[in-house]
């Protein structure tokens, strides 16, 4: 409808239902490109405005916007050598790292370059007047100072991983260029500084009390054991063993050979004693030859046993028994000679039998030979008794020798595993206060010649960019939310009525 003050316009909508018994089907409107210039060519002003004001604030950003200068550094981390000596030469060797633990340790450092505690200690440093002197000269608390400079710190550093290789790249961005490098500097002193407190062990002090422990305990186990063996006079159990079982056998024969010269001796001491007494002492003899034949037998039988008495004074002692059975033989010889070399003067019609006298001859030597055959017999059994004592108290020290041994085994693996991990933790320590670290720099901190940011080719297409399109969208926007009808489009497109018919109103 149109209000009756209102001017008439060149067209006129005229009721569908005159028309069309039903409703006008949905209409989908859609803005030719003239119609879009049109609307462009009318709404000029706003588009323009704004386009002007983005350009201008773009402009202000550069003319505004100190300089900053960027410094660079990288870092390459090289893994899998050896930064401390392998102190266990029988340690089995490390299993090679794989990439996914490179990009764990790449991370972690990464993480560390961009800690806080880095961050404070470079702005310590380099001092916040110089780093960041507008922050420095606000009326702050030091607190909320700090906490700006950090914020300000962060967003200056980057920190690149590589993606394809072990590298780290360090930038950072200051409107010194001098004061960009020292940063950078800093913060790499502050990383190793870092990394040397983080990677250091600190079981360093409880892996030498544990060395000093083990090591007591193998002096003691040591002492325990050499005692033990100067209190039975061992030196090689096993070894003194198999002596003395080698030494028994040989006595046992020995002794068995003794002993059957000794049974040999007493069965035929034992025959001629039989013999002896089965012979008559004495004969009737009428010839003196005979007598004095005795007599000259008795005396060659005499010089035969002093002949032995003098080779046996030189193995057997003047006071062995067995020279002391001689010399009765010979006592006993010598006073038969002289009774036979009697009775012959006394030409007794008498005389003693020669057999039975030469069978009391054969018998009181086997007696003695028996007597001298007991004496190493005795000799023998009592070394080997001696050496069976000694096996036997051997054998039962066996046990505690064993433990004992044992103990000094054990506490000598300990106390070389406990020592090999303190000279190892000690050799780590020293690394890390030598700040040897994984992390080589390749390129040192640089000074730029020409400042970094801001980018103004980049900023200022990118401002055009903007402009435009804040121009366009304001635009677009002001005419959506714009309701007043203008074409018969409008009408369509509001109303989704058909527009039937337009007229022209009186001039």
């Amino acid at each position: 409808m149109m209000l009756p003050n209102a001017p008439q316009p060149h067209w006129a909508l005229q009721p569908a239902e005159a028309f069309a018994p039903a409703p006008a089907p949905t209409l989908t409107y859609q803005r030719s490109f003239r119609e879009i210039i049109r609307i462009f060519l009318r709404r000029k002003g706003l588009f323009f405005t704004t386009f002007a004001i983005v350009c201008l604030i773009g402009g202000g950003y550069l003319l505004l916007a100190p300089p900053l200068y960027l410094s660079t550094a990288t870092l390459v981390m090289h893994f899998d050598n050896k930064l401390t000596p392998d102190i266990d030469r029988t340690r089995a060797p490390n299993q090679m790292q794989g990439s996914n633990e490179h990009r764990e340790i790449l991370y972690s450092d990464a993480d560390m370059l961009k800690g806080p505690d880095l961050a404070q200690r470079v702005i310590s440093a380099i001092g916040l007047d110089r780093l960041y002197p507008k922050i420095a000269a606000k009326s702050e608390p030091d607190a909320r100072k700090q906490e700006d400079a950090l914020k300000a710190y962060n967003s200056n550093l980057v920190v690149d991983v590589g993606v394809q290789s072990d590298v780290l790249n360090l930038s950072f961005l200051n409107t010194d260029p001098a004061i960009a490098r020292d940063a950078l500097k800093q913060l790499l002193d502050g990383f190793f500084s870092q990394e040397a407190d983080v990677y250091s062990n600190p079981q360093l002090k409880f892996a030498e009390d544990e060395a000093n422990a083990a090591n007591a305990k193998l002096a003691a186990a040591q002492h325990a054991l050499s005692s033990f063996k100067e209190q039975h006079a061992i030196s090689d159990l096993q070894q003194q063993v198999r002596e003395l079982l080698r030494q028994q056998t040989d006595v046992a024969s020995r002794m068995n050979i003794a002993q059957g010269r000794v049974l040999e001796a007493e069965q035929r001491q034992g025959a001629l004693k039989e013999l002896l007494d089965s012979v008559p002492q004495t004969v009737v003899s009428t010839a003196q030859g005979g007598t004095y034949q005795a007599v000259d037998q008795a005396e060659s039988q005499l010089d035969t046993l002093k002949a032995k008495r003098s080779q046996m004074l030189s193995t057997y002692r003047a006071d062995s028994p067995i020279l002391g059975q001689l010399n009765a033989q010979i006592d006993s010889l010598q006073r038969a000679a002289h009774a036979r070399t009697s009775e012959a003067q006394n030409r007794s019609a008498t005389a003693p039998n020669p057999v039975w006298q030469s069978i009391k001859t054969d018998y009181i030597r086997a007696a003695a030979e028996a007597t001298s055959a007991r004496e190493p017999q005795q000799v023998l059994s009592q070394q080997l008794k001696q050496i069976n004592d000694r096996i036997a108290d051997l054998q039962t020290q066996q046990s505690q020798y064993d433990d004992l041994t044992r103990a000094v085994q054990i506490q000598n693996d300990t106390y070389r595993t406990l020592a090999i991990r303190f000279e190892t933790a000690r050799d780590e320590a020293n690394r890390n206060a030598q700040k040897i670290s994984a992390a080589v720099v390749t390129t040192a901190p640089t000074m730029a010649a020409t400042p970094a940011r801001p980018r103004r080719k980049l900023v200022a297409a990118a401002t055009l960019l903007i402009a435009l399109l804040a121009g366009t969208a304001s635009v677009l926007l002001i005419e959506a939310i714009d309701d007043r009808i203008r074409t018969p489009r409008d009408v369509a497109h509001i109303l989704q009525l058909p527009v039937l018919a337009t007229f022209e109103g009186d001039d």
